[in-house]
Formats: structure tokens, sequence, C-alpha cells
């Protein structure tokens, strides 16, 4: 906590005195929500320079009017501090998800090693600090969400999951696990959440002018998957790599990732049924599923770099599992990796260098090779019964 707190406090304090205190896309929220109040335009407008059109559902925009309540700079800083203490929660969270599902065992200097796990993210905690995107809050609903889940609360986990998806639709594909897991009733209540939802700007503002939110949503984003390159994508890296990769590879792309990661959980679901298994494995399974399937979000689809910040579970799970099993080997691999997936820093890097790797693939490959690691550390954990 006082490590996030001190980076919080430091980044504020710069931005202030380098007047760089800007949260472009938190300007966007603002202004969309005060626009759905009073009238204006919320869809296919730029509120600020760049990619300033907003994005997210009608229903989502809900979320943002008690900010208009306030002028834009205190809106702005109480949203900075609302982003900082949701990344010192989501780390905590993350750690006691990890602890208590994925039975790794003698963990000495956990604090340290949550702090490492921190360290290893804060080029992109810094970047979503800057614009104040609601990534960190995202991932923190999901980390809700799946212990909800695993607690046999679906109605809650549904509700947290179904917020989620309304903000980025994009996360349907958590819905994988679920389907494959026949978790029918959490998929009942997740499509409850989501009609809900859907038909809340029906009453507010209005049928008419929800049916034109609809549209323009859906056009804001096929544009934005258009306009960005995505260069932590696979997609954008075949790219790179093939100059004439077809058009149609990033679904062939997605379908290939979605079939595999179906056989890993059927796999899973096999393994569960045996007589060999250990009390707990299928919530194990469970868990590592969910964040496998939320770090991979950058390579599957073509937005900003900060989502790389999705892969934080993993990270923290590789950091503990090094700890915990002292396979020590495994350290040169991840500080490599730990480069490659941070190196988009102008500061750290020069300029150059750092446009270099992103622009190279290299970044979002990193990120592909730390799922990859993750996967052999779990299915070497998983071999082990736990010792408590």
């Amino acid at each position: 906590m006082i490590f996030v707190a001190i980076v919080c406090l430091l980044t504020f304090a710069l931005n202030m005195i380098n007047n760089r205190f800007n949260l472009g896309d938190f300007r966007v929220y603002y202004t969309a929500a005060r626009n759905l109040v009073f009238g204006g335009p919320v869809y296919m407008v730029s509120f600020d320079d760049g990619s300033g059109f907003y994005k997210y559902s009608p229903s989502t925009l809900f979320f943002f009017i008690p900010y208009i309540f306030f002028n834009f700079k205190i809106a702005e800083i109480i949203h900075f501090f609302i982003l900082g203490t949701a990344y010192w929660y989501t780390m905590v969270w993350i750690s006691r998800l990890i602890k208590t599902y994925f039975l790794t065992e003698n963990i000495n200097h956990e604090a340290w090693l949550l702090s490492i796990s921190f360290a290893c993210i804060l080029i992109h905690f810094s970047r979503e600090l800057f614009l104040g995107n609601i990534n960190i809050i995202l991932l923190l609903l999901c980390c809700f969400s799946i212990q909800k889940f695993l607690t046999k609360k679906d109605l809650q986990g549904s509700i947290l999951l179904g917020i989620v998806i309304l903000a980025k639709p994009y996360f349907l594909i958590l819905l994988l696990p679920l389907i494959l897991r026949k978790r029918w009733r959490a998929l009942a209540w997740l499509g409850l959440t989501i009609s809900c939802g859907l038909i809340i700007p029906f009453i507010y503002p209005g049928p008419q002018k929800s049916l034109t939110f609809y549209g323009d949503w859906i056009k804001s984003i096929l544009n934005h998957q258009g306009v960005f390159p995505g260069m932590t994508s696979i997609d954008y890296l075949c790219n790179t790599i093939f100059p004439s990769w077809p058009s149609w590879g990033i679904f062939a792309i997605l379908i290939s990732i979605c079939l595999l990661f179906a056989t890993f959980i059927l796999n899973n679901l096999q393994t569960e049924k045996q007589q060999r298994t250990f009390a707990g494995m299928a919530d194990m399974n469970f868990m590592f599923e969910w964040f496998l399937t939320i770090a991979l979000l950058p390579n599957l689809i073509r937005t900003d770099w900060v989502l790389m910040l999705f892969t934080a579970p993993l990270i923290t799970f590789n950091i503990y599992y090094i700890a915990s099993k002292k396979q020590y080997w495994w350290i040169p691999v991840l500080i490599i990796l730990f480069f490659f997936y941070s190196a988009n820093s102008d500061d750290l890097l020069g300029r150059n260098l750092s446009h270099k790797i992103l622009q190279s693939g290299l970044m979002g490959l990193s990120n592909f090779l730390l799922v990859v690691v993750s996967s052999f550390m779990f299915l070497n954990l998983r071999k082990l019964p736990p010792s408590g």
C-alpha cells in the first residue's frame, strides 16, 4: 500500500508541476456524461485530441454521471485517486486469490513479492493514470466476479461480469470457460444483467434517442478497431513478419486461440474427473482459465497497449510460484520477457528504441510468451498435491 501510494503521489505531483495533469480519457467520459444529461452529442464526436471518442455502451455512461456534480478539475483529481486505490486493491485481491486457489504455500516476504509484481506493470500503471482510463477497475471487477463464481454466488458474479461486458464487449470471451464448465445458472443471470443494462437507456433518455446511441456505439467500436493498429496483437505481429498477411487473419487467429483454449479447458475437466485429483483442483483450474483468458485480450484485439496490464494476475502468479517452489532458474527468462513487456517507455529506453520495440510487435509477443510460461508453471503446479 505504501509503495502504490508513493508512486501515485509522485505521479500526481510531477504531472501537476510540469502542467501535464490532463486525464484525456477521463475528459471523454466526463464530457459524454454531461452531454447525456444536458442533451448534447455523446458518440461520433471527439472530446479530446487523438482518439477522444466515447466508445463504451450508453448504460456504462451512467456510472460517470456522479462526476458531473463537480467541476472538471476536481472530478479529475477524484478519479485519479480512485484509480490509484483500485490499483492497490486489485494487486492485494490478486494476491489473495492466488494464495487461496493456487495452493502456493511457503511464501516468505509476501509484501515484497507483491511490490515486485506491481513494479512489473508500473509502465502500464503510469500510462493508465496519465490517461484516466478505467481498465484497472474492469480488471478488479473481473477478480471479484471469479471469486463470486467460485463461492457459488452466481448472481453477484454475473452482475459484476455483466458490468464489465457492457463497458467492453470483447470480455465476452470469458463466456468460454463458463459455457464449457456448464455454469448455466451463472450464464442465465449474466444474460439478464446485460439485458437490463441495455434496457436502461430506453427508460432515460428514451427509446428514440437510445436507438440512435446504440447505432452510433456500434459504429464507434468498428471505427476504433479500424483506426488502432493493435501493435500488441498477434495479428499485427504476423502482418509485420508476413507482408501478404490477409485482412481476415485476425479472425483466423481468434478462432484458433479459442479452439486451443477450449481444448485446454476440456483437458482440465477430464483431469478433474480422475480419482487422483486433489480437493480444490477444479477451483484452481477455473481460476487459472479466467486469468489466462483476460491476459490474452491484448493479443487478440486491436486496441491500445495499455491493456497489457490485464496480464497482472499471471505476472503475480509467476513471481509467487518461483518464490514458493524455489525454481529460480525461471528468473532470467522472466527478466527478458518483463523487459519487452514494459518496453514502451520513452523515459527509460529513449523514444527510438521504445517505439521500435512496440512497432516491431515484440511487446505483444512478450505478453503472449508470458501466457505460455505461466501455463507451464501452472501445469507443473497441478502435478503436485498440496502439502498443507
